[in-house]
C-alpha cells in the first residue's frame, strides 16, 4: 500500500494544545491510560485555515477507517502539544489477526500516525489534507498479551502487553526484503512480509522511551513527510 494511507482517524482521547496561553481542556475524563506530548513545528507547509490534531488509525485487514476525535492547533508556533488517551480505540479500528476467534493465539491491535489535519478537508481522498506528522513515531493499541512466535508478534515487532504503546518504525534490511520477495512467488503468499502479504517495506521497532518520549510532528507541504509503510 501507500507509503501514508490517507484515512479518518478514530481514537477516544482528550487532546490539550498549548502555544503562548494553556489551553485547558473542559471535559476531564479521569487519569489517561497513556499521553502523548511534543512539539508541532513548521517547516513550510501550509498553515491556513484551522489546523486540527488527530491519531489516523488504519484497519489494513479490512482496507476500513473509523471516525474523528481532533482538537484545534491555536496560537503560533512551535507550539506544544499533549495528547491525553482515556480509553482503547473503538472495536473496527482493530486489526484482528484472530480472523474473529479462529486463532485465538493472535491478536488484534490497532496502528496509528500521530497527525495534523486541516479541517474541512477529507484524509481518504485529498492529501492536502494532511499538513502534520509524527515521522518517527507509531501509536499501537494492543487489545490482549501478545503472544510469543505468532503472525502479532512478528508485526508488531514483540510479544507486547496489552494496551498503548509508543513505538518507532525502521526500514527493512535488504535481505528481509529479499526474502520477502521470494516468498511472494509461494503458494501462500499471504504468509509473506510483516502483514500477511502487504507490500510493507518498513517494520515496526521497539522505543525504550516509550511514552517518555517527546514528540515532533512537523507541518511540510504535501507528501514531503516520511511515513511507515507497514502493510
Amino acid at each position: 500500500m501507500n507509503r501514508l494511507p490517507f484515512v479518518s482517524a478514530a481514537v477516544a482521547s482528550s487532546f490539550l494544545l498549548l502555544a503562548c496561553d494553556a489551553q485547558v481542556d473542559p471535559e476531564y475524563r479521569g487519569e489517561p491510560l497513556a499521553t502523548i506530548q511534543g512539539a508541532i513545528v513548521d517547516e513550510g507547509g501550509s498553515t491556513e485555515g484551522h489546523l486540527r490534531t488527530a491519531i489516523l488509525n488504519y484497519n489494513f485487514l479490512v482496507d476500513d477507517f473509523g471516525h474523528t476525535d481532533l482538537a484545534p492547533v491555536v496560537g503560533s508556533f512551535p507550539a506544544e502539544f499533549r495528547i491525553d488517551l482515556n480509553v482503547p480505540p473503538p472495536a473496527e479500528v482493530l486489526n484482528d489477526f484472530t480472523r474473529g476467534g479462529a486463532r485465538p493465539s493472535e491478536s488484534r491491535f490497532s496502528t496509528g500516525y500521530i497527525a495534523v489535519l486541516k479541517e474541512g478537508l477529507d484524509p481518504n481522498v485529498d492529501p492536502a489534507s494532511i499538513a502534520g506528522l509524527a515521522e518517527e513515531y507509531m501509536l499501537v493499541y494492543v487489545e490482549t498479551d501478545v503472544q510469543p512466535g505468532t503472525q502479532s508478534e512478528r508485526f508488531l515487532g514483540g510479544a507486547l502487553s496489552a494496551g498503548y504503546h509508543l513505538m518507532k518504525w525502521a526500514p527493512m534490511t535488504e535481505a528481509e526484503l529479499q526474502a520477502y520477495d521470494a516468498c511472494k512467488a509461494t503458494p501462500d503468499p499471504r504468509s509473506c512480509g510483516v502483514a500477511e502479504g502487504g507490500d510493507a517495506d518498513d517494520r515496526l521497532v521497539p522505543n525504550p522511551e516509550e511514552f517518555d518520549s517527546e514528540v515532533t510532528i512537523r507541518i511540510a507541504p504535501p507528501r514531503q513527510f516520511a511515513a511507515a509503510n507497514l502493510w
